[in-house]
């Protein structure tokens, strides 16, 4: 990969990875419904601007019911439900458990898309991603991760990922509009959602004060984590491919764990590093970067000889001069291989050179 290439895939993990404790700090001032809105209409605008710059255009009506519907689950439900998660658990938990989304991918994938037949590659990774999510949610412990409900509203925003990526690709992708134009739309179409779902739910008072900590980390939420993260996908993925860019998930949990210790604090305990750990090497496994362990080679029995083919006997001759023709052609085969026989037993006498 180019070294521009891996330049953008290193940012795009520590936007997507730092993201989780900007979502923190906005929280002291912003409700969770609000929150996803003023990320919404910030990114939208970042992409919307960058759209027009590129003279590019929104996708045809025909698509935009498709569109609603994906960034319902790709936009509006995660972004509202990692919210009202990092309400009851550390930004650390949430950014791990969003690291487990291409795993949900797969397992929904192979149900929902013929063409992802479950394979026993992608069955290990799923199981032991599972396990690893297990550890990292930690379940015997009682204190110092926030309340299970907050992880689970967690886990659910990453399943909602997953719902959107594979609808995506199933009802958006066959129509092969320009991923740019797909992004603009699906977060404009996300913002215009969770704006109505606000007014006529919570409304616009917000439940903390207004200071310069959380508007600033919604701005940097929206124009970079939302906004520019986009726009650095869809290039990564026109450059290096889709697999080469899907790996920046291997990293989003690194870099959430390192952030919510470094700047907000927080309590990193054994088991989120280590169960994070195995839901990367289970998605590294079930995308086939890591190799199964090697089967021993089993020694082929012999094959059994194989008679060759019975050469079908020449057609009968079915009347006289068919005959008379087969003798003659068997009497010049005969002459000539007789004189063939002479010719070698006669010695071969050497020319004298002058």
């Amino acid at each position: 990969m180019h070294p521009v290439n891996w330049a953008r895939f290193g940012l795009l993990a520590a936007l997507w990875g730092c993201s989780f404790a900007f979502i923190k700090v906005s929280l002291d001032a912003f409700a969770p419904l609000q929150l996803a809105f003023g990320r919404l209409l910030v990114g939208a605008l970042v992409v919307g601007l960058i759209l027009a710059v590129s003279k590019g255009s929104f996708p045809q009506r025909k698509v935009w019911g498709h569109i609603a519907v994906a960034s319902v689950f790709g936009n509006v439900v995660p972004f509202t439900l990692f919210a009202v998660g990092e309400q009851h658990t550390t930004a650390t938990i949430a950014g791990v458990i969003q690291g487990a989304t291409p795993l949900v991918t797969l397992g929904l994938a192979a149900v929902a898309i013929r063409t992802e037949k479950p394979t026993a590659r992608k069955v290990t990774g799923l199981v032991i991603g599972f396990v690893g999510l297990i550890v990292v949610v930690g379940p015997w412990r009682t204190h110092g991760f926030g309340s299970i409900g907050g992880q689970l509203a967690c886990v659910g925003a990453a399943v909602s990922y997953a719902i959107s990526f594979v609808y995506l690709r199933r009802f958006i992708s066959p129509y092969k509009i320009p991923a740019l134009a797909v992004t603009a739309a699906q977060l404009t179409s996300a913002m215009v959602i969770t704006g109505l779902i606000t007014t006529f739910s919570i409304g616009w008072d917000l439940p903390g004060e207004l200071t310069a900590g959380p508007l600033l980390s919604l701005l940097v939420l929206g124009g970079a984590s939302t906004g520019i993260a986009f726009v650095l996908m869809n290039r990564l993925i026109a450059d290096a491919g889709p697999t080469t860019a899907s790996g920046v998930n291997y990293l989003v949990p690194v870099f959430s764990v390192i952030v919510g210790a470094a700047a907000l604090g927080e309590s990193v305990t054994w088991n989120v590093p280590v169960g994070g750990a195995v839901v990367i090497a289970a998605l590294a496994l079930a995308e086939g970067r890591l190799p199964l362990p090697a089967r021993r080679a089993t020694e082929a029995p012999a094959a059994a000889a194989v008679p060759p083919a019975p050469v079908p006997p020449a057609p009968e001759p079915t009347d006289r001069a068919d005959r008379a023709e087969q003798t003659e052609r068997a009497d010049r085969t005969e002459r000539a291989e007789q004189t063939e026989r002479t010719d070698r037993a006669q010695p071969v006498v050497a020319r004298e050179v002058c």
